[in-house]
């Protein structure tokens, strides 16, 4: 038998996550403007389309996972 050779493990990178709500647009990415600059409406509205998408998200998971379960059946 052979002695088994070890990969050596690889580091991840921990993910990077933009800040919506920080203060200053000192980690500015492009022309996007600093959250706090926004006029209230448009934070508003902003607001409201990503909770749409998170909820739309996940109301598709949840879906999707109930769909694969019935083919279990």
């Amino acid at each position: 038998m052979q002695p088994r050779i070890e990969q050596p493990q690889r580091r991840r990178r921990a993910p990077q996550q933009i800040d919506l709500f920080a203060g200053g647009p000192r980690n500015a990415i492009g022309n996007m403007p600093a959250w706090s600059t926004l006029p209230t409406e448009i934070q508003a509205a902003l607001t409201s389309l990503i909770i749409r998408l998170i909820l739309e998200h996940a109301d598709a998971r949840r879906i999707g996972s109930m769909a694969e379960t019935d083919l279990d059946l």
